[in-house]
């Protein structure tokens, strides 16, 4: 499984998600912020505050976070 390697919250509320494979990801999460666990991420300044941890889990604060699982998962049942 790839590892987080660096991790961008843009202006737009997706994520640029660079993974030590080269690979890269831009992961929308304006749907995911209709939801209680997100909402508050809609202010843009908490939006930015990402931190990454254990090389596959993006964590805005204790209550806010996702992993690369559930990221791959996402995209996997959109297409």
């Amino acid at each position: 499984m790839p590892k987080i390697k660096e991790v961008t919250a843009n202006d737009d509320y997706t994520l640029a998600i660079t993974l030590d494979n080269r690979h890269q990801i831009i992961y929308d999460m304006k749907p995911r912020l209709q939801a209680v666990r997100f909402s508050e991420l809609s202010d843009i300044n908490k939006f930015k505050t990402i931190r990454i941890e254990n090389s596959n889990t993006i964590i805005w604060d204790e209550m806010r976070q996702i992993t690369l699982d559930e990221i791959i998962g996402m995209i996997e049942r959109k297409y």
